[in-house]
């Protein structure tokens, strides 16, 4: 008697596609202000943003969860999910690819326990959901993250956790954001903030010249995802200090996956920083500043100064402009004739450029806006649909 092969979820089978490095990442998980890039120390406060998709998420039981937990979760949920969603939740693992989620090459009895501290944290963790309905009740959902977790102490090193029922209808579903397993571990490897930052922005469907800012604003108008600061937990007390970190993570991001750009500035409003976020579709490694300059540009830059070659600074300004113009377009405007430094006229047009550029991004803002808009509606109506799921379940048990 031939058995059919049981279907496996939609998911399932749009992760194996995509080939044995891509980590499948819940997607609500990826947005919330859940992963510290370092301990808490007894100093600090603990920063509590309690809002996703303007409805109150926020973690209000156990332990404070670092990055290394987060990978480690996302390489749990990737093995359920290629699983095919098992409906008893439990997903084994070894202890070894534990370890290599973690940041460890080998296993031993420090690498054993550390696995073991994040398997704890992540089996403390109590989030709270809020989502209020037309009628204008609230329904409030206590969740977790895993129900349970089994580690060898001794033996072929493994392991197993029952992911928590929330977490696994929501994988079910198909609420998942694909990560290139090689380019995560590079980032992390080099800056956790860094790491936490592009696991964010690979969650959201990004256009060209989306906003995020910093900070709460002023005017304490909410937005669907909480501010960039908030959802790296960077509670410190200095603007200027957390605007320069998120540069620094920024730079890191734009190095090793060339289809962002990527740009940390003063906002509108005094105190109020925004960053600003474009992905492209390719994948190809981004310029340096020891590359070499385009032949027309060295020839053009001869045109205009004979002998006088750039500077190392000017030097690093073009390589700078390469990445917003054509280097057809830079060498034209270096061998037009004018009155003034042709360096000079120079990066007046590219002011000339950006600003009109700048024009045409703030016109098409609003749209975006809207879209995104449409985005973290069905993203709250996922997750309205799972707390009803679940508290109806417990009302008819």
């Amino acid at each position: 008697m031939n058995h059919a092969e049981p279907t496996v979820p939609a998911i399932t089978a749009l992760l194996r596609s995509k080939g044995q490095h891509t980590i499948g990442h819940e997607t609500n998980l990826s947005r919330s202000p859940l992963w510290r890039t370092r301990q808490r120390t007894a100093s600090e406060e603990t920063v509590v943003s309690p809002m996703l998709y303007g409805h109150a998420f926020r973690q209000v039981e156990g332990r404070p969860l670092t990055t290394g937990d987060q990978r480690l979760f996302a390489h749990l949920t990737t093995a359920f999910v290629r699983g095919g969603c098992p409906t008893d939740r439990r997903v084994p693992f070894s202890l070894g690819d534990a370890a290599l989620a973690l940041g460890h090459e080998d296993v031993g009895g420090k690498q054993r326990a550390l696995i073991r501290g994040s398997l704890a944290r992540l089996r403390s963790v109590t989030i709270e959901s809020a989502v209020r309905h037309a009628d204008g009740h609230e329904t409030v959902l206590g969740w977790g993250l895993i129900d349970s977790y089994l580690v060898t102490t001794s033996g072929g090193g493994k392991g197993w956790i029952v992911l928590s029922e929330p977490v696994s209808l929501l994988l079910t579903e198909g609420s998942v954001t694909f990560l290139h397993e090689p380019t995560w571990k590079a980032i992390c490897a080099e800056d956790e903030v860094a790491g936490r930052l592009w696991s964010f922005l690979e969650s959201e469907n990004v256009g060209r010249g989306w906003k995020y800012q910093l900070f709460t604003s002023e005017n304490g108008a909410q937005r669907s995802v909480p501010p960039i600061a908030e959802l790296m937990l960077l509670n410190w007390s200095s603007r200027p200090e957390v605007a320069k970190r998120i540069r620094r993570a920024c730079t890191v991001v734009e190095r090793h996956d060339s289809r962002y750009r990527l740009q940390v500035a003063t906002g509108a409003n005094r105190g109020s920083w925004v960053l600003t976020c474009s992905r492209g579709a390719d994948r190809k490694p981004s310029r340096t500043i020891g590359a070499d300059l385009p032949t027309v540009i060295i020839q053009a830059w001869r045109k205009a100064y004979r002998s006088h070659l750039p500077s190392q600074r000017q030097r690093a300004i073009l390589l700078e402009l390469i990445t917003r113009h054509t280097a057809e377009w830079i060498a034209d405007i270096l061998t037009q004739p004018s009155q003034g430094d042709p360096f000079h006229c120079l990066l007046e047009q590219d002011r000339h450029v950006s600003d009109q550029r700048l024009a045409a991004a703030r016109e098409a803002e609003e749209v975006w806006e809207g879209e995104k808009r449409r985005q973290s509606s069905e993203a709250e109506q996922s997750l309205a649909d799972l707390i009803a799921e679940v508290t109806g379940r417990s009302t008819t048990a």
